[in-house]
């Protein structure tokens, strides 16, 4: 794990709800941003994506998503196993989708920040994108503000799931 803290997991079957205990030596910046980030996750709740493969319907969690693009006038969730089709357009997911996780790059794409691996900012006008899975694309010059703005809220802050 990392230096700031250890996180331990304990399954027990006899717990009716979620139950957090965070234990240190004192109440600092670091257990109060623990607090924060717990808190702004359970009231949160986003909902999953409806999403068909074959003749079957997945709810995917959103932080399963890598991107959602049209493709074949279809709109595709692509996931880091397999790409699923969609019933909603791209507008309809946008409104679902959780918009620190999220950002429109194109008219036919939308990117989850946290499973990008690197953006390339040495094109005029536009920015490259790797994702974690090792496809690429572009970021519409249209976009480029919006995406710049999702950054620097802090959308591809090294948290990754």
């Amino acid at each position: 794990m990392s230096d700031l803290l250890d996180i331990k997991l304990v399954i027990d079957k006899d717990c009716p709800k979620l139950n957090v205990l965070i234990t240190n030596n004192e109440r600092n910046d670091d257990v109060e941003g623990v607090i924060a980030a717990i808190q702004g996750y359970a009231n949160k709740k986003i909902p999953m994506v409806p999403a068909y493969f074959k003749e079957s319907v997945v709810m995917l969690p959103q932080r399963q998503i890598v991107r959602l693009y049209i493709t074949n006038r279809k709109v595709m969730v692509e996931t880091g196993h397999r790409v699923y089709e969609v019933k909603k357009n791209l507008r309809e997911l946008e409104e679902i989708l959780d918009p620190d996780r999220f950002v429109r790059i194109s008219q036919s794409e939308i990117l989850n920040l946290h499973k990008v691996k690197s953006f390339d900012f040495s094109a005029v006008g536009t920015i490259g994108v790797e994702l974690e899975n090792g496809e690429s694309t572009w970021v519409a010059r249209r976009r480029v503000r919006d995406v710049k703005r999702a950054l620097a809220k802090g959308g591809n802050d090294g948290y990754k799931k």
